[in-house]
Parts: structure tokens; C-alpha cells; sequence
């Protein structure tokens, strides 16, 4: 059987999620964006490095996932339904494409292609508002400025400036690990490569998160002066583009890691 006609019965015998997942991102579109950017970054590289060889698509996998999903419906919400679903979907498409078993980092794709964002910002929005106050307080401090923490405010000649939902960074945290994830795949790294790219992109996010809350402050206070209306947005950009090519440079640097110089 045709690879291409399995991936499409298994996505009908996994409708059900399916439908779920249309209806969730329907009511947020921007929360289909991961799923849109994951297979078109998939598709991408499977025109890049189509093989014409034929493949076996090996059934025990895709039975193994069809029956985790049956028993899902016992024991899982909807979201693991559906992760489990699109999992063995897009697992029969990755080989349909590659002819070959996905890597590591294609499961962390399939993960951030659901509508994660969500359930992200209720679990760490708070405890990342509050790292990244107070590390955003110590650099304002090391510029000389009496800022203090109060909570998920900074206390500033009694002005209180608030760390609301967005400055939590957990969007930013989303598109770096997406884009983490993506450099994994297109680079092949092994499962230890994977999870140190991981590691260094929450690092990388969480400082640039923070130099992003520190350049904020000196336009919500007004030490900026006659800063443009753009300049919020721009700040954000900035700091997301900053982290995205520090972490695109440590990919490179993890890809190098432990090959053998050619002599000379």
C-alpha cells in the first residue's frame, strides 16, 4: 500500500480528533500557525531531498499509535487525543516524504503544532513574569536605577509598572523552540543534540525576554523620550530576531561538535 494512502486512512480513522482540532484553532486561528509552519517546513524538506526509491511503511508503529489513540478516549483529554493523532499522521507523512523514520526533534514539532500556547501561559506565565522581573530588576539596578520588585511589578519613585501576561515571554518561548526544533530536524542532530538545543533555546529566550522588559522600561517611564509609537512592537521584534539567530549560531555550533577535521 501506498504510503501516501495510508497517512490519509489514518487520518481518517483519527477524524474525530482531527475535527476537534479544526473547531480549537477556528475559534484562535494564530494557534493553527504552528501546524501550517511545521508541514510546510516538512513539505519544504521533503521536495529538498525527495528520494525516488520506494519504502515500506512499517505497520507495527502506526498500530501501535492507532491503538493508543482508541484507548486515549478512557484516559485523555481532547489535546492528547489529538497529539496522538496527528502524531501517527504525520509520522506516515514523514515517511511518505523522506522514506525514512522521522528524528527526535520531529515529535517536539508534532507537540508544538497543537494549540499548546494556551495551557503554556496558565502554567508558566506566572513563575516567568516573576524570573524574569527580577532578573529585569538587577540589570536595571546594575544601570544605576533604584528599581524594586513588588510581585510582578517594578516599584520605580513610587510608580508601579506591571509584568502583564505578555511580558511573560511565553510566546517568544513558543516561536524559539519552534524554530529550535525546525534547526534540529533540517540538521539531523542526534537525541542528545536535541535536548541540548532545547536547554540553550530556553536560556537564550529567557535573556532575551529579559533585555526586552529592561529597553521596555525606559520607554513606559518616559526615560526615553519622544520614543516613536512603534517602539514597544519594535522593541519585541528585536529581541525575538536577537534570540533567533543566537540560537540558529548554536545549532551550527551543535552540528560541528564532534566531527573529525579532514587532514590535510
Amino acid at each position: 500500500m501506498h504510503p501516501y494512502l495510508v497517512t490519509a486512512l489514518v487520518m481518517a480513522a483519527t477524524w474525530d480528533a482531527w475535527r476537534w482540532y479544526v473547531q480549537r484553532v477556528w475559534e484562535s486561528p494564530e494557534e493553527a500557525a504552528s501546524l501550517a509552519l511545521t508541514v510546510a517546513f516538512l513539505g519544504a524538506l521533503g521536495v529538498a531531498r525527495r528520494n525516488k526509491e520506494a519504502v515500506r511503511l512499517p505497520l507495527i508503529p502506526v498500530a501501535l499509535l492507532l491503538a493508543a489513540f482508541a484507548a486515549s478516549y478512557a484516559m485523555l483529554p481532547p489535546i492528547g487525543r489529538a497529539a496522538i493523532a496527528m502524531a501517527a499522521t504525520l509520522f506516515c507523512g514523514h515517511l511518505a516524504a523522506f522514506k525514512e523514520r522521522p528524528p527526535v526533534a520531529f515529535w517536539g514539532l508534532v507537540a508544538l503544532a497543537l494549540p499548546v500556547v494556551p495551557s503554556l501561559q496558565f502554567v508558566l506565565g506566572y513563575p516567568m513574569r516573576i524570573v524574569c522581573a527580577a532578573l529585569s530588576v538587577g540589570l536595571l539596578q546594575a544601570h544605576g536605577l533604584a528599581v524594586e520588585r513588588q510581585g510582578t511589578f517594578l516599584s520605580w519613585r513610587d510608580e508601579l509598572i506591571q509584568f502583564d501576561a505578555p511580558c511573560s515571554g511565553v510566546n517568544m518561548l513558543w516561536a524559539g523552540l519552534l524554530l529550535t526544533l525546525m534547526g534540529c530536524a533540517l540538521l539531523r542532530l542526534n537525541a542528545a543534540k536535541v535536548a541540548i538545543a532545547v536547554a540553550l533555546s530556553i536560556v537564550v529566550t529567557l535573556a532575551a525576554n529579559v533585555l526586552r522588559a529592561s529597553s521596555l522600561f525606559y520607554v513606559e517611564t518616559g526615560l526615553v523620550t519622544q520614543a516613536p509609537a512603534w517602539s514597544h512592537e519594535g522593541i519585541g521584534i528585536a529581541a525575538f530576531v536577537m534570540s533567533a539567530a543566537i540560537t540558529l549560531w548554536l545549532l551550527g555550533r551543535l552540528r560541528d561538535q564532534g566531527r573529525t577535521p579532514c587532514a590535510a
